[in-house]
C-alpha cells in the first residue's frame, strides 16, 4: 500500500470519528462521537484486563498440563483386542505390557477403525490411552490466543450492539433535523 493512500485512509477514518474540528457538526454528531469514545474506552477498560487475566490462566493451565503429560505419558506398542462401533465412531480397546511386566488395557475413540489383532502405537498415561502425543507448547500457545480473541469478541459484541442501537437513534434524530432545515429553506421567499 502506498504511503499516500495509507494517510488518506487514516485521515478519512479520523474525520469519520469526528476528530476534525468541523464547525458544521451538530450537537447530535458530537453526542454520537462522545458515546463512541466512551464505548471504546469501556471496551479497552474491560477487554484488556479480562483478556490478560484469562489468557494467563489458560496459559498456566496449559503449561501444567504439558509438564504433567510429559512426565506421565509414554509411547507404547499396543495390540487391538476389541473394536466396537458407537454412533459412527469406533471404540477401540487395546492391550499392552507395562514397564513392570503387567498386562494393561485401555480404550480410545476414533473415526477410523482398526482390525482386531493389529499393532498400533498409542500414548498411555494414568487411566488414559490416546493416539495423540502429549500436549506440546504450540498447542498451549494456540489455545491461549484463541481464548484471548474470544474474550475480546465477547466483550466487543454487546458494546457494538449498544453503539448500533444508539447510532440508529442518532440517525433518526439527524434526519428529523435535516427535514426541519429543508422545510425552513422551502418556506423562505426569494424575490419581490
Amino acid at each position: 500500500m502506498k504511503p499516500a493512500t495509507m494517510w488518506a485512509r487514516a485521515n478519512r477514518w479520523r474525520r469519520s470519528l469526528g476528530l476534525d474540528g468541523n464547525d458544521l457538526r451538530r450537537d447530535v454528531d458530537r453526542a454520537q462521537q462522545r458515546l463512541g469514545i466512551v464505548l471504546l474506552m469501556l471496551f479497552f477498560g474491560i477487554a484488556l484486563p479480562l483478556g490478560v487475566h484469562t489468557a494467563q490462566t489458560v496459559y498456566d493451565s496449559g503449561v501444567r498440563a504439558e509438564r504433567h503429560e510429559a512426565a506421565t505419558w509414554r509411547r507404547v506398542d499396543a495390540t487391538v483386542v476389541k473394536v466396537k462401533e458407537v454412533s459412527g465412531r469406533h471404540r477401540v480397546t487395546v492391550a499392552w505390557t507395562g514397564p513392570d511386566g503387567t498386562r494393561r488395557t485401555g480404550d480410545y475413540t476414533t473415526w477410523r477403525g482398526s482390525a482386531v489383532g493389529s499393532r498400533i502405537a498409542v500414548w498411555a498415561g494414568p487411566g488414559t490411552v490416546s493416539l495423540l502425543p502429549p500436549r506440546d507448547h504450540s498447542r498451549t500457545v494456540a489455545q491461549t490466543g484463541v481464548v484471548a480473541a474470544a474474550v475480546a469478541l465477547a466483550t466487543a459484541l454487546p458494546l457494538l450492539g449498544v453503539h448500533r442501537l444508539a447510532r440508529r437513534r442518532f440517525d433518526r434524530h439527524r434526519d428529523r433535523l435535516w427535514d426541519a432545515a429543508w422545510a425552513r429553506l422551502d418556506n423562505h421567499r426569494i424575490g419581490p
